[in-house]
């Protein structure tokens, strides 16, 4: 009996580390990349600035976190086999936090449950899109047989492409009902990401080529890949300048497009020093702050817009 009792202190004594391990396995930094066009969706279609609408505007964002938190759990869930065997990766595994797959699986399906309980709360059309991306975090990341989506070139970038566009209608959608302009200003944080989906794919080359993955870059070359994110890269600069000049956005917003010499130069060096996986996650680090300032300014500068009228 005394032992019994003892183990269930133990027990006991271990759940807060335990909870504290589960809470540090949501990749929180890339999770709030994904609510970007969340909050994007948010802020262009914002009518005006109002309590009412910061609530709405906050369980948009909060659902939106959750569900790309989510969609980020079940993909170190399906990959840490294939983690587990990377001298690169293995530290980062939730397994070394003392975390079981079970419990991973069970944190990916609680997040993206309460996620959309959020938007729930806002519509049933959101809580319904927020189960579509949801769906296609799964088909990037599960294996069906021998396939997933992560494996087959171009479609993993549809994916992406895809399921940013559905994140920026989960916001759009709380304030305004579907059109076409939405669609339109979508199209820039889709190109956005893809981009940097093309990028990442180009860092992790080595890895994925070893475990059998045929990612884009597996399948067509780092050099190819590489060229395409930067190609892409620049397409979203002139994306964001048309849709400034169209009002969605500041017109300040046009100029930004200068930025992309910036990214040249920096995705030059990544590409003199061979592609390694230490240049270009270095060039990825170097570019996230370079657009996190300008979607941030774009944010802010919509907001005042919004608040002066």
């Amino acid at each position: 009996m005394a032992d019994i009792s003892k183990r269930h202190y133990n027990d006991e004594a271990q759940m807060p580390g335990k909870l504290k391990s589960i809470f540090l396995s949501i990749r929180y930094l890339e999770a709030l990349i994904f609510l970007t066009p969340t909050m994007m969706g948010l802020v262009v279609f914002l009518p005006a600035i109002s309590f009412r609408y910061a609530v709405e505007a906050l369980l948009a964002c909060a659902g939106s976190f959750l569900i790309a938190a989510a969609i980020l759990a079940i993909n170190d869930w399906a990959d840490i086999n294939l983690d587990s065997q990377n001298s690169l990766k293995r530290r980062e595994t939730f397994l070394e936090r003392g975390i079981t797959p079970n419990q991973m699986l069970a944190l990916s399906i609680s997040l993206a449950a309460v996620g959309m309980a959020f938007f729930a709360a806002l519509s049933r059309l959101q809580a319904a899109i927020a189960l579509v991306w949801f769906g296609l975090g799964l088909a990037y990341s599960v294996p069906i047989g021998a396939l997933r989506g992560k494996g087959i070139p171009l479609f993993s970038s549809f994916l992406h492409f895809s399921g940013t566009l559905v994140a920026f209608l989960l916001g759009a959608l709380t304030f305004a009902p579907a059109d076409w302009r939405m669609i339109l200003v979508a199209s820039y944080p889709a190109v956005l990401l893809t981009a940097g989906h093309l990028i990442q794919e180009v860092q992790d080359y080595e890895e994925d080529r070893l475990s059998g993955c045929q990612t884009n870059a597996v399948r067509f070359g780092r050099k190819a890949v590489f060229i395409s994110g930067c190609l892409l890269f620049g397409l979203s600069f002139l994306l964001l300048y048309w849709l400034a000049a169209g009002g969605f956005f500041p017109g300040v917003f046009k100029y930004t497009s200068i930025l992309y010499l910036l990214y040249g130069a920096l995705a030059m060096q990544a590409y003199r020093a061979g592609l390694t996986r230490d240049s270009v996650r270095h060039l990825r680090k170097q570019y996230r702050i370079l657009f996190a300032v300008v979607v941030l300014a774009m944010l802010v500068g919509n907001l005042l817009a919004k608040a002066a009228i």
